[in-house]
């Protein structure tokens, strides 16, 4: 299927399709990418879904690097904060404070070397406390599956910075890591390849704002369940599921687009709508 949709959208060249069985993973750099934020957008019918994606504190001088992602749409909000290796994309910490209608929650995550401590908390009744001092509901210890060994267990929102990587590889590359979400772990395969010419319509802080068609790279990622599911399926990206495909400018790397299926909307197209780009060290 991811073969069949490929072709279909002319994302990926003949070459790619040859050898997408026989790739070796690449190895990973840890220059930091030339965007700091990243806010994308996508209006369907009388919703619009918005993400605004911070990497703050990443540099060459440390392997410990944050990432912070806040998504919203009507009624409903989330806040996730990761601590990362930056050379693999593997977990040390992920938080994920989420917003409804009628309830809020916290969840906490320390990836050990043997097992994820999972803890769930929500607010009693007119609390003023801060998240982390909310009462515990649970504690549980969540054992990898055994390709945790090999791979580095990384969450749905890197995927993005590790794709804008192996599109700077060029055709061909690949890479495969672990997705962990709330129970369940997946098996992720990100592979590059050439991209389709892509409308863009964003700014960058302090610039003229960038409209017109863009040469792009792509990378595709398929998901696919790590064994058997402790719950039900539950991965997305952007809150797109399926073969998922990320369009890089082919000359500023910055993600314009992120394709995939959405539900009860079908085959969906989320959009840069600005960066603000890292300030080099002086």
């Amino acid at each position: 299927m991811l073969k069949h949709l490929m072709a279909s959208a002319a994302i990926l060249g003949a070459a790619f399709t040859a050898t997408l069985g026989a790739l070796p993973a690449i190895a990973m750099a840890t220059e930091p990418p030339a965007w700091r934020v990243l806010e994308f957008e996508e209006k369907a019918f009388w919703a619009t879904a918005h993400s605004r994606l911070e990497l703050p504190t990443a540099s060459q001088q440390t392997n410990d690097w944050e990432f912070i992602a806040n998504s919203s749409v009507p009624g409903n909000s989330e806040q996730v904060s990761l601590r990362f290796d930056a050379d693999s994309g593997q977990l040390h910490t992920r938080e994920r404070l989420s917003k409804g209608k009628e309830d809020q929650r916290l969840k906490s995550f320390d990836y050990e070397k043997d097992f994820v401590l999972r803890e769930r908390r929500s607010p009693q009744e007119n609390t003023q406390a801060a998240p982390p001092q909310w009462p515990l509901d649970s504690r549980k210890q969540l054992p990898y599956p055994p390709a945790a060994s090999k791979l580095p267990v990384t969450n749905p929102y890197l995927l993005l910075l590790l794709a804008g990587r192996l599109q700077a590889q060029g055709p061909g590359a690949s890479l495969e890591v672990l997705v962990h979400t709330d129970h369940n772990f997946y098996r992720a395969r990100l592979t590059s390849g050439n991209g389709v010419p892509v409308e863009a319509n964003y700014s960058i802080a302090g610039e003229t704002p960038t409209r017109g068609t863009r040469e792009t790279n792509a990378v595709a990622v398929r998901v696919t369940p790590e064994g058997a599911l402790a719950e039900k399926d539950d991965f997305s990206l952007f809150g797109l599921t399926g073969d998922i495909i990320v369009l890089f400018d082919r000359h500023t790397g910055l993600p314009l687009q992120v394709r995939g299926e959405a539900p009860r909307i079908g085959s969906t197209r989320i959009n840069l709508k600005s960066a603000t780009l890292r300030v080099p060290a002086s």
